[in-house]
Protein backbone atom coordinates (compact mmCIF):
# COMPACT_ATOMS: atom_id res chain seq x y z
CA UNK A 1 0.00 0.00 0.00
CA UNK A 2 1.51 3.36 -1.09
CA UNK A 3 1.98 6.24 1.32
CA UNK A 4 -0.75 8.40 -0.29
CA UNK A 5 -3.17 5.53 -0.33
CA UNK A 6 -2.43 4.80 3.33
CA UNK A 7 -3.23 8.37 4.30
CA UNK A 8 -6.51 8.21 2.36
CA UNK A 9 -7.33 4.89 4.02
CA UNK A 10 -6.69 6.29 7.51
CA UNK A 11 -9.40 8.90 7.02
CA UNK A 12 -12.04 6.17 7.09
CA UNK A 13 -10.44 3.41 9.28
CA UNK A 14 -9.21 4.33 12.79
CA UNK A 15 -5.57 3.45 13.17
CA UNK A 16 -4.16 1.65 16.26
CA UNK A 17 -3.08 3.99 19.06
CA UNK A 18 -0.66 3.38 21.89
CA UNK A 19 -1.75 4.33 25.36
CA UNK A 20 -0.13 4.98 28.70
CA UNK A 21 -1.60 5.15 32.18
CA UNK A 22 -1.51 8.64 33.60
CA UNK A 23 -0.44 9.20 37.22
CA UNK A 24 -3.27 8.74 39.69
CA UNK A 25 -4.73 5.97 37.55
CA UNK A 26 -7.36 5.24 40.15
CA UNK A 27 -9.05 8.47 39.16
CA UNK A 28 -7.98 9.05 35.54
CA UNK A 29 -8.70 7.50 32.18
CA UNK A 30 -6.14 6.31 29.62
CA UNK A 31 -4.80 9.02 27.35
CA UNK A 32 -3.27 8.67 23.87
CA UNK A 33 0.49 9.11 23.58
CA UNK A 34 -0.01 11.65 20.81
CA UNK A 35 -1.93 14.00 23.07
CA UNK A 36 0.27 16.95 23.99
CA UNK A 37 -1.40 18.01 27.23
CA UNK A 38 -2.02 15.52 30.02
CA UNK A 39 -5.47 15.82 31.57
CA UNK A 40 -5.25 16.68 35.24
CA UNK A 41 -7.66 15.38 37.83
CA UNK A 42 -11.08 16.86 37.15
CA UNK A 43 -12.88 18.82 39.84
CA UNK A 44 -15.22 15.89 40.39
CA UNK A 45 -12.27 13.49 40.74
CA UNK A 46 -10.56 15.77 43.25
CA UNK A 47 -13.76 16.25 45.23
CA UNK A 48 -14.41 12.50 45.33
CA UNK A 49 -10.85 11.82 46.43
CA UNK A 50 -10.87 14.48 49.13
CA UNK A 51 -14.30 13.34 50.32
CA UNK A 52 -13.07 9.73 50.56
CA UNK A 53 -9.93 10.83 52.45
CA UNK A 54 -12.01 12.86 54.90
CA UNK A 55 -14.47 10.04 55.39
CA UNK A 56 -11.65 7.55 55.97
CA UNK A 57 -9.88 9.81 58.46
CA UNK A 58 -13.10 10.36 60.42
CA UNK A 59 -13.78 6.62 60.53
CA UNK A 60 -10.24 5.89 61.71
CA UNK A 61 -10.57 8.48 64.47
CA UNK A 62 -13.96 7.07 65.52
CA UNK A 63 -12.55 3.53 65.65
CA UNK A 64 -9.66 4.80 67.79
CA UNK A 65 -12.06 6.66 70.11
CA UNK A 66 -13.86 3.38 70.85
CA UNK A 67 -10.54 1.93 72.04
CA UNK A 68 -9.78 5.12 73.98
CA UNK A 69 -12.96 4.82 76.06
CA UNK A 70 -11.77 1.45 77.28
CA UNK A 71 -8.22 2.76 77.77
CA UNK A 72 -9.53 5.56 79.98
CA UNK A 73 -11.53 2.98 81.94
CA UNK A 74 -8.36 0.93 82.45
CA UNK A 75 -6.42 4.07 83.38
CA UNK A 76 -8.62 4.65 86.42
CA UNK A 77 -7.34 1.64 88.44
CA UNK A 78 -3.75 2.76 87.72
CA UNK A 79 -4.29 5.91 89.79
CA UNK A 80 -6.86 4.47 92.20
CA UNK A 81 -4.29 3.47 94.84
CA UNK A 82 -3.41 7.16 95.28
CA UNK A 83 -7.08 7.72 96.24
CA UNK A 84 -7.68 4.54 98.23
CA UNK A 85 -4.60 4.43 100.49
CA UNK A 86 -4.87 7.95 101.99
CA UNK A 87 -8.59 7.46 102.72
CA UNK A 88 -7.97 4.11 104.42
CA UNK A 89 -5.08 5.60 106.42
CA UNK A 90 -7.27 8.48 107.61
CA UNK A 91 -10.13 6.14 108.53
CA UNK A 92 -8.47 3.05 110.02
CA UNK A 93 -11.73 1.85 111.62
CA UNK A 94 -13.16 0.72 108.24
CA UNK A 95 -10.30 -1.40 106.82
CA UNK A 96 -7.06 -1.23 108.77
CA UNK A 97 -3.90 -1.17 106.65
CA UNK A 98 -0.19 -1.09 107.37
CA UNK A 99 2.72 0.10 105.24
CA UNK A 100 3.22 -3.46 104.02
CA UNK A 101 -0.42 -4.08 103.08
CA UNK A 102 -0.59 -0.62 101.51
CA UNK A 103 2.34 -1.47 99.23
CA UNK A 104 0.58 -4.69 98.21
CA UNK A 105 -2.60 -2.80 97.36
CA UNK A 106 -0.62 -0.31 95.27
CA UNK A 107 1.58 -2.85 93.48
CA UNK A 108 -0.71 -5.88 92.96
CA UNK A 109 -2.25 -4.12 89.95
CA UNK A 110 1.15 -4.37 88.24
CA UNK A 111 1.53 -7.99 89.38
CA UNK A 112 -1.77 -8.95 87.72
CA UNK A 113 -1.16 -7.08 84.47
CA UNK A 114 1.46 -9.57 83.15
CA UNK A 115 -1.02 -12.44 83.43
CA UNK A 116 -3.50 -10.51 81.32
CA UNK A 117 -0.75 -9.50 78.90
CA UNK A 118 0.36 -13.10 78.41
CA UNK A 119 -3.22 -14.11 77.61
CA UNK A 120 -3.82 -11.13 75.35
CA UNK A 121 -1.38 -12.25 72.64
CA UNK A 122 -2.96 -15.67 71.91
CA UNK A 123 -6.44 -14.17 72.35
CA UNK A 124 -5.68 -11.35 69.89
CA UNK A 125 -4.40 -13.84 67.31
CA UNK A 126 -7.20 -16.37 67.84
CA UNK A 127 -10.29 -14.22 68.53
CA UNK A 128 -9.13 -11.03 66.85
CA UNK A 129 -8.11 -7.65 68.22
CA UNK A 130 -11.68 -6.35 68.56
CA UNK A 131 -13.10 -9.34 70.45
CA UNK A 132 -10.11 -9.37 72.78
CA UNK A 133 -10.88 -5.76 73.73
CA UNK A 134 -14.43 -6.84 74.61
CA UNK A 135 -13.11 -9.74 76.71
CA UNK A 136 -11.03 -7.30 78.79
CA UNK A 137 -14.19 -5.55 80.00
CA UNK A 138 -15.36 -8.63 81.98
CA UNK A 139 -12.61 -8.67 84.67
CA UNK A 140 -12.70 -4.87 84.78
CA UNK A 141 -16.40 -4.88 85.73
CA UNK A 142 -15.82 -7.63 88.29
CA UNK A 143 -12.81 -5.82 89.76
CA UNK A 144 -14.53 -2.49 90.32
CA UNK A 145 -17.69 -4.12 91.69
CA UNK A 146 -15.64 -6.26 94.11
CA UNK A 147 -13.69 -3.15 95.16
CA UNK A 148 -16.86 -1.25 95.97
CA UNK A 149 -18.17 -4.10 98.17
CA UNK A 150 -14.87 -4.98 99.88
CA UNK A 151 -14.63 -5.22 103.68
CA UNK A 152 -11.13 -6.65 104.04
CA UNK A 153 -7.63 -6.13 102.75
CA UNK A 154 -7.72 -9.48 100.96
CA UNK A 155 -10.85 -8.46 99.04
CA UNK A 156 -9.22 -5.15 98.05
CA UNK A 157 -6.09 -6.93 96.82
CA UNK A 158 -8.19 -9.42 94.83
CA UNK A 159 -10.23 -6.57 93.28
CA UNK A 160 -7.06 -4.71 92.34
CA UNK A 161 -5.72 -7.93 90.82
CA UNK A 162 -8.81 -8.24 88.58
CA UNK A 163 -8.47 -4.63 87.41
CA UNK A 164 -4.78 -5.15 86.65
CA UNK A 165 -5.60 -8.36 84.78
CA UNK A 166 -8.08 -6.41 82.60
CA UNK A 167 -5.50 -3.70 81.91
CA UNK A 168 -3.05 -6.39 80.82
CA UNK A 169 -5.52 -7.87 78.35
CA UNK A 170 -6.24 -4.44 76.86
CA UNK A 171 -2.67 -3.09 76.52
CA UNK A 172 -1.24 -5.05 73.59
CA UNK A 173 -4.40 -5.53 71.45
CA UNK A 174 -5.36 -1.87 71.90
CA UNK A 175 -2.04 -0.63 70.51
CA UNK A 176 -2.04 -3.24 67.75
CA UNK A 177 -5.62 -2.39 66.74
CA UNK A 178 -4.75 1.27 66.24
CA UNK A 179 -1.47 0.49 64.44
CA UNK A 180 -3.22 -1.89 62.02
CA UNK A 181 -6.18 0.36 61.23
CA UNK A 182 -4.50 3.78 60.97
CA UNK A 183 -2.79 5.09 57.83
CA UNK A 184 0.90 6.03 58.27
CA UNK A 185 0.16 9.76 58.18
CA UNK A 186 -2.48 9.39 60.94
CA UNK A 187 -0.71 6.67 62.91
CA UNK A 188 1.66 9.21 64.50
CA UNK A 189 -1.30 10.95 66.11
CA UNK A 190 -3.57 8.02 66.91
CA UNK A 191 -1.11 5.47 68.26
CA UNK A 192 -0.15 7.75 71.16
CA UNK A 193 -3.78 8.50 72.01
CA UNK A 194 -4.27 5.52 74.42
CA UNK A 195 -1.79 7.15 76.78
CA UNK A 196 -3.83 10.34 76.68
CA UNK A 197 -6.80 8.16 77.64
CA UNK A 198 -4.84 6.47 80.45
CA UNK A 199 -3.87 9.91 81.76
CA UNK A 200 -7.47 11.10 81.53
CA UNK A 201 -8.53 8.03 83.51
CA UNK A 202 -5.93 8.80 86.17
CA UNK A 203 -7.07 12.44 86.33
CA UNK A 204 -10.71 11.36 86.54
CA UNK A 205 -10.10 8.98 89.44
CA UNK A 206 -8.02 11.61 91.28
CA UNK A 207 -10.82 14.16 90.82
CA UNK A 208 -13.53 11.75 91.96
CA UNK A 209 -11.40 10.73 94.94
CA UNK A 210 -11.11 14.35 96.04
CA UNK A 211 -14.92 14.62 96.24
CA UNK A 212 -16.26 11.12 96.90
CA UNK A 213 -15.74 8.13 99.14
CA UNK A 214 -13.52 5.38 97.67
CA UNK A 215 -16.48 2.96 97.38
CA UNK A 216 -18.51 5.46 95.37
CA UNK A 217 -15.50 6.08 93.13
CA UNK A 218 -15.31 2.33 92.46
CA UNK A 219 -18.98 2.17 91.41
CA UNK A 220 -18.56 5.23 89.15
CA UNK A 221 -15.57 3.59 87.47
CA UNK A 222 -17.90 1.04 85.79
CA UNK A 223 -19.46 3.72 83.58
CA UNK A 224 -16.60 4.09 81.07
CA UNK A 225 -16.22 0.33 80.38
CA UNK A 226 -19.98 0.11 79.76
CA UNK A 227 -19.80 2.91 77.19
CA UNK A 228 -16.72 1.27 75.63
CA UNK A 229 -18.60 -2.00 75.05
CA UNK A 230 -21.26 -0.21 73.01
CA UNK A 231 -18.65 1.70 70.98
CA UNK A 232 -16.46 -1.35 70.24
CA UNK A 233 -19.46 -3.27 68.92
CA UNK A 234 -19.77 -0.57 66.22
CA UNK A 235 -16.19 -0.77 64.83
CA UNK A 236 -14.70 -3.39 62.46
CA UNK A 237 -11.97 -5.93 63.10
CA UNK A 238 -8.53 -4.98 61.76
CA UNK A 239 -8.09 -5.79 58.02
CA UNK A 240 -4.67 -7.35 58.69
CA UNK A 241 -6.12 -9.94 61.10
CA UNK A 242 -9.08 -10.68 58.82
CA UNK A 243 -6.82 -11.25 55.81
CA UNK A 244 -4.45 -13.49 57.76
CA UNK A 245 -7.37 -15.63 58.91
CA UNK A 246 -8.97 -16.06 55.49
CA UNK A 247 -11.76 -13.46 55.75
CA UNK A 248 -10.84 -11.52 52.63
CA UNK A 249 -14.34 -10.17 51.96
CA UNK A 250 -14.66 -8.83 55.50
CA UNK A 251 -11.13 -7.41 55.24
CA UNK A 252 -12.18 -5.44 52.15
CA UNK A 253 -15.29 -4.17 53.93
CA UNK A 254 -13.23 -3.11 56.96
CA UNK A 255 -10.63 -1.36 54.76
CA UNK A 256 -13.35 0.40 52.77
CA UNK A 257 -14.81 1.72 56.05
CA UNK A 258 -11.40 2.81 57.34
CA UNK A 259 -10.15 4.38 54.08
CA UNK A 260 -13.44 5.84 52.86
CA UNK A 261 -13.03 4.48 49.31
CA UNK A 262 -13.34 0.97 47.90
CA UNK A 263 -10.79 1.78 45.18
CA UNK A 264 -8.08 2.67 47.68
CA UNK A 265 -9.11 -0.23 49.90
CA UNK A 266 -8.72 -2.74 47.06
CA UNK A 267 -5.29 -1.41 46.20
CA UNK A 268 -4.11 -1.59 49.83
CA UNK A 269 -5.63 -5.06 50.24
CA UNK A 270 -3.77 -6.30 47.16
CA UNK A 271 -0.48 -5.03 48.60
CA UNK A 272 -1.25 -6.70 51.94
CA UNK A 273 -2.10 -9.97 50.17
CA UNK A 274 1.12 -9.94 48.14
CA UNK A 275 3.21 -9.33 51.25
CA UNK A 276 1.37 -12.05 53.15
CA UNK A 277 1.93 -14.57 50.34
CA UNK A 278 5.62 -13.69 50.23
CA UNK A 279 5.88 -14.04 54.01
CA UNK A 280 4.15 -17.44 54.01
CA UNK A 281 6.39 -18.66 51.21
CA UNK A 282 9.48 -17.98 53.31
CA UNK A 283 8.08 -19.09 56.69
CA UNK A 284 7.47 -22.66 57.73
CA UNK A 285 3.97 -23.26 59.04
CA UNK A 286 5.17 -25.23 62.07
CA UNK A 287 7.47 -22.51 63.41
CA UNK A 288 6.56 -21.57 66.98
CA UNK A 289 6.60 -18.11 68.48
CA UNK A 290 9.99 -18.61 70.19
CA UNK A 291 11.69 -19.54 66.94
CA UNK A 292 10.06 -16.58 65.18
CA UNK A 293 11.25 -14.23 67.94
CA UNK A 294 14.82 -15.46 67.42
CA UNK A 295 14.84 -14.19 63.85
CA UNK A 296 16.73 -11.02 63.11
CA UNK A 297 13.62 -9.04 62.22
CA UNK A 298 12.17 -9.74 65.68
CA UNK A 299 15.24 -9.80 67.95
CA UNK A 300 16.21 -6.20 67.22
CA UNK A 301 12.86 -4.56 68.07
CA UNK A 302 12.48 -6.84 71.12
CA UNK A 303 15.86 -5.72 72.43
CA UNK A 304 15.06 -2.04 71.84
CA UNK A 305 11.59 -2.14 73.42
CA UNK A 306 12.57 -4.20 76.49
CA UNK A 307 15.67 -2.13 77.36
CA UNK A 308 13.80 1.13 76.74
CA UNK A 309 10.90 0.00 78.96
CA UNK A 310 13.21 -0.93 81.84
CA UNK A 311 15.08 2.37 81.68
CA UNK A 312 11.78 4.25 81.38
CA UNK A 313 10.49 2.45 84.47
CA UNK A 314 13.58 3.35 86.52
CA UNK A 315 13.19 6.95 85.38
CA UNK A 316 10.12 7.01 87.68
CA UNK A 317 7.31 7.30 85.13
CA UNK A 318 4.73 5.13 86.90
CA UNK A 319 6.10 5.44 90.44
CA UNK A 320 5.14 9.13 90.44
CA UNK A 321 1.59 8.09 89.44
CA UNK A 322 1.26 5.32 92.05
CA UNK A 323 2.67 7.39 94.92
CA UNK A 324 1.74 10.91 93.78
CA UNK A 325 0.30 12.07 97.13
CA UNK A 326 3.13 10.48 99.14
CA UNK A 327 5.76 12.23 96.99
CA UNK A 328 3.99 15.60 97.24
CA UNK A 329 3.73 15.22 101.05
CA UNK A 330 7.55 14.95 101.18
CA UNK A 331 7.74 18.66 100.34
CA UNK A 332 6.16 19.44 103.75
CA UNK A 333 4.11 22.34 102.41
CA UNK A 334 0.81 23.71 103.66
CA UNK A 335 -0.96 22.47 100.57
CA UNK A 336 -3.72 19.89 100.09
CA UNK A 337 -1.97 16.79 98.75
CA UNK A 338 -5.15 15.68 96.95
CA UNK A 339 -5.28 18.87 94.92
CA UNK A 340 -1.55 18.71 94.28
CA UNK A 341 -1.91 15.17 92.89
CA UNK A 342 -4.80 16.34 90.69
CA UNK A 343 -2.64 19.11 89.27
CA UNK A 344 0.13 16.65 88.46
CA UNK A 345 -2.47 14.55 86.60
CA UNK A 346 -3.75 17.64 84.75
CA UNK A 347 -0.23 18.46 83.63
CA UNK A 348 0.25 14.87 82.45
CA UNK A 349 -3.01 14.91 80.42
CA UNK A 350 -2.16 18.22 78.75
CA UNK A 351 1.37 17.02 77.98
CA UNK A 352 0.05 13.76 76.52
CA UNK A 353 -2.27 15.70 74.22
CA UNK A 354 0.49 18.06 73.15
CA UNK A 355 2.83 15.13 72.63
CA UNK A 356 0.38 13.34 70.33
CA UNK A 357 0.15 16.53 68.26
CA UNK A 358 3.93 16.91 68.22
CA UNK A 359 4.27 13.34 66.92
CA UNK A 360 2.79 14.50 63.59
CA UNK A 361 5.54 17.04 62.99
CA UNK A 362 8.63 15.99 64.97
CA UNK A 363 10.77 12.89 64.52
CA UNK A 364 10.50 10.14 67.14
CA UNK A 365 14.22 10.06 67.93
CA UNK A 366 14.40 13.79 68.59
CA UNK A 367 11.37 13.60 70.90
CA UNK A 368 12.84 10.75 72.96
CA UNK A 369 16.28 12.33 73.21
CA UNK A 370 14.91 15.69 74.38
CA UNK A 371 12.49 13.98 76.78
CA UNK A 372 15.26 11.90 78.33
CA UNK A 373 17.55 14.90 78.75
CA UNK A 374 14.74 17.08 80.16
CA UNK A 375 13.57 14.42 82.63
CA UNK A 376 17.12 13.80 83.80
CA UNK A 377 17.93 17.47 84.31
CA UNK A 378 14.77 18.21 86.33
CA UNK A 379 15.26 15.09 88.50
CA UNK A 380 18.90 16.01 89.06
CA UNK A 381 17.97 19.58 89.98
CA UNK A 382 15.26 18.37 92.40
CA UNK A 383 17.62 15.85 93.99
CA UNK A 384 20.38 18.44 94.50
CA UNK A 385 17.88 20.94 95.93
CA UNK A 386 16.50 18.38 98.38
CA UNK A 387 20.03 17.41 99.47
CA UNK A 388 20.86 21.08 100.08
CA UNK A 389 17.70 21.65 102.10
CA UNK A 390 18.17 18.61 104.40
CA UNK A 391 17.93 19.66 108.08
CA UNK A 392 17.41 23.28 107.03
CA UNK A 393 14.49 25.39 108.29
CA UNK A 394 11.52 25.41 105.96
CA UNK A 395 11.42 28.43 103.65
CA UNK A 396 8.53 29.80 101.54
CA UNK A 397 10.34 29.06 98.30
CA UNK A 398 10.97 25.38 99.11
CA UNK A 399 7.61 24.19 97.85
CA UNK A 400 7.75 26.47 94.78
CA UNK A 401 11.16 25.16 93.67
CA UNK A 402 10.37 21.52 94.43
CA UNK A 403 6.95 21.56 92.76
CA UNK A 404 8.39 23.41 89.74
CA UNK A 405 11.04 20.71 89.28
CA UNK A 406 8.43 17.97 89.72
CA UNK A 407 6.09 19.50 87.14
CA UNK A 408 9.00 20.04 84.74
CA UNK A 409 9.91 16.39 85.17
CA UNK A 410 6.31 15.33 84.42
CA UNK A 411 6.22 17.51 81.28
CA UNK A 412 9.31 15.86 79.79
CA UNK A 413 8.71 12.37 81.17
CA UNK A 414 5.21 12.12 79.66
CA UNK A 415 6.74 11.43 76.24
CA UNK A 416 8.69 8.53 77.73
CA UNK A 417 5.46 7.10 79.20
CA UNK A 418 3.79 7.12 75.77
CA UNK A 419 6.64 5.71 73.69
CA UNK A 420 6.64 1.99 74.65
CA UNK A 421 3.12 1.54 73.31
CA UNK A 422 4.01 3.36 70.10
CA UNK A 423 7.16 1.26 69.69
CA UNK A 424 5.23 -2.00 70.19
CA UNK A 425 2.70 -0.95 67.55
CA UNK A 426 5.34 0.16 65.03
CA UNK A 427 8.50 -1.92 65.47
CA UNK A 428 7.31 -5.53 65.70
CA UNK A 429 6.85 -7.54 62.47
CA UNK A 430 3.28 -8.39 61.47
CA UNK A 431 3.59 -12.17 61.91
CA UNK A 432 4.33 -11.91 65.66
CA UNK A 433 2.88 -8.49 66.51
CA UNK A 434 -0.14 -9.73 68.46
CA UNK A 435 1.58 -12.39 70.57
CA UNK A 436 4.80 -10.42 71.13
CA UNK A 437 2.96 -7.29 72.24
CA UNK A 438 1.30 -9.27 75.03
CA UNK A 439 4.57 -10.86 76.13
CA UNK A 440 6.42 -7.55 76.22
CA UNK A 441 3.64 -5.87 78.19
CA UNK A 442 3.81 -8.82 80.61
CA UNK A 443 7.55 -8.52 81.20
CA UNK A 444 7.25 -4.74 81.57
CA UNK A 445 4.60 -5.10 84.27
CA UNK A 446 6.48 -7.80 86.19
CA UNK A 447 9.38 -5.36 86.48
CA UNK A 448 6.96 -2.54 87.35
CA UNK A 449 5.36 -4.65 90.09
CA UNK A 450 8.75 -5.36 91.68
CA UNK A 451 9.72 -1.69 91.49
CA UNK A 452 6.38 -0.49 92.91
CA UNK A 453 6.38 -3.13 95.65
CA UNK A 454 9.86 -2.26 96.90
CA UNK A 455 9.62 1.50 96.30
CA UNK A 456 8.72 2.28 99.95
CA UNK A 457 11.82 0.37 101.08
CA UNK A 458 13.93 2.15 98.44
CA UNK A 459 12.56 5.48 99.59
CA UNK A 460 13.33 4.68 103.23
CA UNK A 461 16.90 3.70 102.29
CA UNK A 462 17.82 6.45 99.82
CA UNK A 463 15.34 9.10 100.97
CA UNK A 464 13.39 10.99 98.33
CA UNK A 465 16.43 12.94 97.12
CA UNK A 466 18.27 9.66 96.42
CA UNK A 467 15.23 8.28 94.59
CA UNK A 468 15.19 11.25 92.22
CA UNK A 469 18.91 10.83 91.67
CA UNK A 470 18.19 7.27 90.45
CA UNK A 471 15.45 8.69 88.20
CA UNK A 472 17.97 11.17 86.73
CA UNK A 473 20.63 8.54 86.03
CA UNK A 474 18.09 6.27 84.32
CA UNK A 475 16.83 9.15 82.16
CA UNK A 476 20.33 9.96 80.92
CA UNK A 477 21.08 6.28 80.21
CA UNK A 478 17.82 6.04 78.26
CA UNK A 479 18.84 9.03 76.14
CA UNK A 480 22.16 7.42 75.24
CA UNK A 481 20.48 4.12 74.39
CA UNK A 482 17.96 5.81 72.08
CA UNK A 483 20.72 7.69 70.27
CA UNK A 484 22.47 4.42 69.47
CA UNK A 485 19.69 1.94 68.67
CA UNK A 486 16.28 3.52 68.02
CA UNK A 487 15.41 3.85 64.29
CA UNK A 488 13.36 6.75 62.98
CA UNK A 489 9.79 5.56 62.27
CA UNK A 490 7.98 8.80 61.52
CA UNK A 491 6.52 8.71 57.99
CA UNK A 492 7.45 5.06 57.42
CA UNK A 493 4.98 2.31 56.69
CA UNK A 494 4.99 -0.74 58.97
CA UNK A 495 6.39 -2.78 56.05
CA UNK A 496 9.24 -0.29 55.56
CA UNK A 497 10.16 -0.49 59.25
CA UNK A 498 10.10 -4.30 59.07
CA UNK A 499 12.47 -4.21 56.08
CA UNK A 500 14.89 -2.03 58.09
CA UNK A 501 15.11 -4.62 60.88
CA UNK A 502 15.70 -7.33 58.29
CA UNK A 503 19.03 -5.68 57.52
CA UNK A 504 22.37 -6.39 59.21
CA UNK A 505 22.59 -3.09 61.08
CA UNK A 506 21.99 -2.73 64.83
CA UNK A 507 23.28 0.82 65.36
CA UNK A 508 21.25 3.65 63.83
CA UNK A 509 24.24 5.67 62.63
CA UNK A 510 25.39 2.66 60.56
CA UNK A 511 22.05 2.33 58.77
CA UNK A 512 21.56 2.15 55.03
CA UNK A 513 21.16 5.77 53.90
CA UNK A 514 18.42 4.64 51.52
CA UNK A 515 16.11 4.40 54.55
CA UNK A 516 14.26 7.64 53.94
CA UNK A 517 10.96 9.13 54.98
CA UNK A 518 8.00 8.63 52.67
CA UNK A 519 5.80 11.71 52.55
CA UNK A 520 2.16 10.77 52.19
CA UNK A 521 0.30 13.43 50.20
CA UNK A 522 -1.81 11.47 47.71
CA UNK A 523 -3.60 14.21 45.81
CA UNK A 524 -0.63 16.53 45.67
CA UNK A 525 1.47 13.64 44.40
CA UNK A 526 -0.93 13.17 41.48
CA UNK A 527 -0.58 16.82 40.53
CA UNK A 528 3.20 16.79 40.84
CA UNK A 529 3.41 13.67 38.68
CA UNK A 530 1.25 15.38 36.03
CA UNK A 531 3.51 18.43 36.00
CA UNK A 532 6.62 16.28 35.72
CA UNK A 533 5.09 14.30 32.87
CA UNK A 534 4.10 17.51 31.06
CA UNK A 535 7.62 18.84 31.38
CA UNK A 536 9.09 15.59 30.07
CA UNK A 537 6.81 15.60 27.04
CA UNK A 538 7.52 19.25 26.17
CA UNK A 539 11.24 18.56 26.52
Amino acid sequence: MSHDRAEEYSKFVPHQMSYYVAPGSEFQCKLPMSQKCVRKLSTIDEQDNESANRRGMINQVLATCAVLLLSAGCGMPIGYSAVLLPQLSDNSTEIAITASTGSWIASVHSLATPFGSLMSGPLADYLGRRKTLLVSVIPLFLGWSTMAMSHSVKALIFARFLCGFATGILGGPGQVYIAETAEPNLRSLLIGAPYVAYSCGILLVYSLGAMLDWRTVAWCANILPALAVVAIFCIPETPAWLLRNGHEKRALQALTFLRGSEIGARKELNEMRQRLEKERATTRTNENIFRLCCQRVAVKPLFIVIVFSLLQMFSGTFIVIFYAMNIVSEFEADFDTKHAAIWTAVVRVVCCMLFCGILIFVRRRLIMILSGIGSGLFCLALSIFMYIRVDQPKMPYDFIVASGCLLGYIVFNTALMVMPGIMIGELFPARIRGRTAGGVFASMNVALFLFAKFFPALQAWLKMQGVFLVFAASSFMLTLFMCLFQPETKGRSLEHIEDYFNGNTWLWFKRDRGYKTVKLMPLQQFKDDNKALNGAEHA
